[in-house]
């Protein structure tokens, strides 16, 4: 299915920006991603049924001007062609065994552009789910999902009905967040034990096969996150440091992982087979960056020339803090509470931000 969007401009009130302390500052705008002379430009791109509970949203770097938003109502993916343009396009597609592979996903993130078959472009996703669509119940043998991004793949292609994924981890049920690192290593948020996972696909297993056992994974920080159900608490990996920047929904704090730090500890039981292993890592440092009171439920969470921006679920605002902590700017979307999750910069410097509520996909004007 392809459509065509119409686009509703409206005017929003920035705020003004604060020190460590709350206190207002004054100056130039340090986040016009947010509005700049207090005011910004809040554009709808697209409203329809094809949404359907939106949680997350990122940019294909192998098409930079394609976008994909992934649906928690019934396990789809929306891309949207040539987004950044003046006559973009849509497509709703559901892969054949969402129902396991895609079930309540929360989080996408693309990845690298090799795999095993020579096709380029990948990327991941992962669910708020226990695995509890079948008969058997909730079993928790969820996790990461490793998939093409290449058209005539994602799914298109079924060879022995388990769809068009290309690898799979199992250990993080009712994962709320991802992020990727490099290669085939991404971060998760395990909900179910309040923890972050590092899963390393390692190989794919090429399209719609089921070899998962050359992965490994690590825990991290078990038992300090929280997990507020519906709501995805995302993930920025910042490449030049290796920290990892988390939104702690349920306590309403930001938090960074030193993804360097800690010294591997006991092997884990695992719900599949790893040559890797599934091991803990004892003694990671993690910090506070934003304490609880700045935000009530932190959401989404995009990085940008060191500046980390904070959707608020709670409120319907939009955040900018240093990497310190500090806040520099805020954006009033007038969406209210429930509203606001996943967030992506586009090729053209604009933040764009899913609806849940509305199924609704939006874009900030400098």
């Amino acid at each position: 299915m392809r459509g065509s969007l119409l686009s509703i401009v409206l005017v929003l009130a920035a705020c003004g920006s604060e020190d460590a302390s709350g206190g207002a500052t004054g100056g130039a705008t340090r986040a016009p991603e947010l509005g700049v002379d207090g005011s910004a430009t809040l554009v709808e791109l697209f409203a329809g049924s094809e949404l359907r509970r939106p949680r997350d949203l990122a940019f294909n770097p192998q098409r930079p001007d394609e976008l994909w938003i992934v649906n928690d109502g019934d396990g789809s993916v929306v891309i949207f062609h040539g987004i950044t343009g003046d006559a973009p396009t849509y497509e709703r597609r559901r892969d054949a065994a969402a129902d396991h592979f895609m079930h309540k996903p929360s989080s996408i993130a693309f990845g690298a552009s090799a795999t095993s078959f020579g096709s380029s472009g990948t990327f991941a996703t992962c669910g708020e789910s226990r695995n509890e669509h079948g008969i058997e119940g909730a079993h928790d043998f969820m996790g990461p999902v490793l998939w093409s991004s290449d058209l005539a793949i994602f799914a298109r292609e079924d060879p022995i009905g388990l769809g068009s994924h290309l690898d799979m981890l199992h250990n993080s049920p009712l994962c709320m967040g991802i992020a990727h690192e490099g290669a085939n290593v991404y971060w998760t948020l395990n909900g179910r034990d309040g923890s972050i996972i590092r899963n390393d696909f390692a190989t794919d297993h090429g399209v719609g096969m089921d070899d998962h056992g050359d992965g490994a994974s690590l825990e991290y920080v078990r038992g300090q996150l929280g997990f507020a159900p519906g709501v995805p608490s995302h993930l920025a990996f910042h490449a030049g440091s290796a920290m990892l920047y988390i939104a702690d929904t349920a306590h309403g704090r930001v938090l960074r992982l030193d993804t360097t730090s800690g010294t591997r500890g006991a092997r884990l039981p695992s719900m599949e087979r790893q040559q890797g292993g599934h091991y803990r890592i004892d003694d990671a440092v993690l910090t506070e960056v934003v304490p609880p009171g700045a935000l009530t439920a932190p959401s989404g969470l995009e990085l940008r020339d060191d500046v980390l921006f904070v959707s608020d679920n709670a409120t319907g605002r939009i955040v900018a803090f240093d990497l310190q902590g500090n806040q520099l700017e805020a954006l009033e979307t007038g969406l209210g509470a429930g509203a606001l999750a996943g967030m992506a910069f586009g090729p053209d410097g604009r933040l764009y931000f899913v609806d849940m509520v509305g199924g609704r996909l939006l874009r900030i004007e400098r």
